[in-house]
């Protein structure tokens, strides 16, 4: 009876972190992502981004549905989101496809909310906004590293990045709203 009970603690505590352990392993590809940008394998690439982009949304399906969220959740799946997308649009601005200035406008706006993130108890929820501007980057890297015609889809790539970037300065006077407010 006894095992029974330790079995069943056991199990539900690796249920309660299914969450966790997919933002852990979506950090984990942020390094074959960097080898493989640094070798020039974009379809590599685009693999990587379409797996990070399926533990992203089932790490949050699973903490909503489930009610599995923690305070470790709240701080760490943002700052793995920002990694695992800022990381190709380094090598994008690197290789002159997108602007140096804009990602350095986005870089700063995520410092900033991964520093305020870490002042509230349970971090700061991402608001709808900011998931539809994570969306966005995310087609974006899609789009720039599919393995088809990248003249055709080139320029929708571009328009996915610059609405990405317009709701990234909206979401920074949103959340620096939001932390005004909790003070």
């Amino acid at each position: 009876m006894y095992k029974d009970n330790l079995l069943n603690k056991n199990i539900k505590k690796l249920i309660a972190n299914i969450p966790n352990i997919l933002t852990i392993s979506r950090l984990t590809l942020t390094f074959p992502l960097i080898i493989s940008l640094e070798v020039n394998k974009p379809n590599f690439v685009f693999t990587l981004i379409i797996i990070g982009g399926i533990t992203d949304y089932f790490d949050g399906y699973f903490a909503r549905k489930l009610n599995l969220k923690t305070s470790f959740g709240a701080i760490i799946d943002p700052l793995t989101d920002k990694i695992f997308l800022l990381i190709p649009f380094l090598w994008l601005c690197k290789m002159e496809i997108i602007p140096f200035w804009s990602l350095a406008i986005i870089l700063f706006r995520e410092l900033i909310i991964s520093a305020l993130r870490t002042t509230i108890k349970d971090g700061l929820p991402a608001s709808k906004l900011g998931k539809y501007k994570t969306f966005f980057f995310f087609i974006a890297l899609v789009i720039f590293f599919q393995p088809f015609s990248k003249d055709l889809l080139s320029s929708l790539g571009i328009t996915f990045y610059w609405v990405g970037f317009i709701l990234t300065l909206i979401t920074f006077i949103d959340y620096l709203r939001v932390k005004k407010n909790t003070i």
